[in-house]
């Protein structure tokens, strides 16, 4: 199986923001059920779909150039957790754009119920070095749907 941290992409200004979807999966909340927490999504796993909206946006926006690596997490807290049945709806926001890197503020709520907010560093890295850039332009049609 092949885990998919971002199911729907609804908005996009390039270096500003990226707004997305996630839908729980069958799968995904019954991870945690081993360890007495029933239906709930891993925290960990909230804070990647988080980073995977990051990478679209450096990927998007570097017009399939460029992807990133997560290089520090600042001030993330979780308030809420999700679910079976649960969407969340991510929304990053650039605060601070360098030559290497972005400073982004990520918060993900679930019908309107605030999950988790905080601050992402993401370091940026050639794209073509990791995969077929022409395999993730396909992915992003796939992904991005246009207000």
């Amino acid at each position: 199986m092949r885990w998919r941290f971002v199911d729907r992409i609804e908005a996009f200004q390039p270096w500003t923001l990226l707004r997305g979807r996630k839908s729980i999966s069958l799968e995904e909340y019954c991870l945690l059920e081993p360890f007495g927490r029933k239906g709930v999504f891993p925290e960990t796993l909230v804070l990647e779909s988080c980073n995977h909206l990051g990478r679209w946006l450096v990927m998007r926006s570097s017009d399939f150039e460029m992807t990133c690596l997560l290089s520090e997490v600042r001030d993330f807290a979780f308030a809420n957790e999700c679910g079976m049945e649960d969407t969340l709806e991510m929304t990053l926001r650039v605060q601070k754009k360098e030559e290497g890197s972005i400073e982004a503020e990520c918060e993900a709520t679930e019908g309107g119920r605030v999950i988790c907010r905080g601050i992402l560093i993401l370091g940026f890295m050639s794209l073509g070095k990791l995969v077929d850039p022409e395999t993730m332009k396909a992915m992003w049609q796939e992904l991005y749907v246009k207000a």
